[in-house]
């Protein structure tokens, strides 16, 4: 039983998760482009990749699955997901291993923010307003319908490149001309270059972090929600969970309506004790060590999952705090 994370980057408490539940009859895989990244000193089997949009990426990606024996492949990296979800019937056919990526309908709602609005919208779900033109904005605030601050964003990516928070209509324009500058020359450039803006209402309140988990057979096993305390460069720094029956109707729409296989990381933001729905990352986020340590542990249910192993009811401990502390790892000299 071998699984094989990719662009692992700095995720070594994940690799380590896999490892010790591979533990006497299974191995973790890593790759990627640099063989210093911390989780790789967390792997049993470590393999340097080319950069994820060369040519021969994939090739090389398949020809370490079949080497390794992989059975399970998850990827940790926005814009390699979307090269996996685009090809991923073809690569399990050619390795017979499973990918743990989005079908790419899923994918489409999860790297589109407009089309995450769209989705939460006709879903029923609360969600930011959200508009792709300076001109529907200013008719909006015209309105009365929003007013400012306003949050200015690129369309797709999850980091916060070209991201602005405008006070006025002056603001607004001269924000989504740098934020449309900044994404064009950036690797989100890759993503899309029609309509790469958009100019978001903006929540003001706590954000919560809810992990959905699906099987291979993109099956919904169960969540685990979240409230974050405290952020460090873009990611949740201090959390604590939170009563599923909180967001038990609105998980329950969005599992009915966006199949996924593996973790799907879902942020929301609370105005006014309703919920909405900010974003998707269909992988293992930055706040998936929360929902470990509370004892949900998606790692060792996908593994039984994928091995057709009966599952538990799934819980995890509510109240539980926990808080990211920096560490270091020996790593190789390049």
């Amino acid at each position: 039983m071998n699984v094989l994370l990719t662009c692992a980057g700095r995720r070594h408490y994940l690799a380590s998760y896999f490892k010790n539940a591979l533990t006497g009859y299974g191995k973790v895989v890593g790759a990627d482009m640099d063989l210093s990244a911390p989780a790789l000193q967390a792997c049993d089997v470590t393999a340097k990749v080319p950069e994820v949009f060369s040519n021969n990426y994939l090739n090389t990606l398949k020809e370490i699955t079949i080497k390794e024996n992989i059975n399970m492949v998850f990827s940790l990296n926005d814009l390699e997901i979307g090269l996996l979800s685009k090809n991923r019937e073809q690569f399990e056919a050619e390795t017979g291993a499973t990918l743990y990526v989005p079908p790419i309908e899923t994918l489409k709602v999860c790297a589109d923010k407009w089309l995450t609005y769209r989705f939460a919208k006709e879903a029923g779900i609360d969600t930011p307003t959200t508009y792709l033109n300076i001109e529907d904005a200013k008719a909006a605030l015209a309105n009365g319908e929003i007013s400012f601050p306003l949050i200015v964003k690129p369309r797709w990516g999850s980091a916060s490149i070209g991201l602005f928070i405008v006070e006025s209509s002056e603001e607004l324009v001269n924000g989504f001309t740098q934020c449309h500058r900044a994404v064009t020359k950036s690797v989100l450039a890759v993503l899309g270059s029609e309509s790469p803006v958009i100019i978001q209402e903006l929540i003001q309140g706590s954000e919560y972090g809810v992990d959905l988990l699906y099987g291979k057979k993109e099956n919904f096993i169960g969540f685990t929600a979240k409230k974050k305390l405290a952020m460090r460069a873009g990611e949740t720094d201090k959390a604590v969970t939170v009563a599923p029956e909180l967001f038990e109707n609105l998980v329950t729409k969005i599992s009915n309506s966006l199949p996924h296989r593996g973790n799907l990381d879902c942020d929301f933001l609370e105005r006014d004790g309703r919920f909405y729905l900010l974003e998707f990352n269909p992988r293992f986020g930055g706040g998936y060590p929360f929902t470990h340590l509370a004892d949900a542990n998606h790692v060792q249910m996908l593994i039984d999952d994928y091995q057709e192993q009966p599952l538990t009811t799934y819980s995890y401990r509510v109240g539980q705090a926990f808080a990211k502390c920096d560490t270091l790892v020996q790593v190789p000299v390049n």
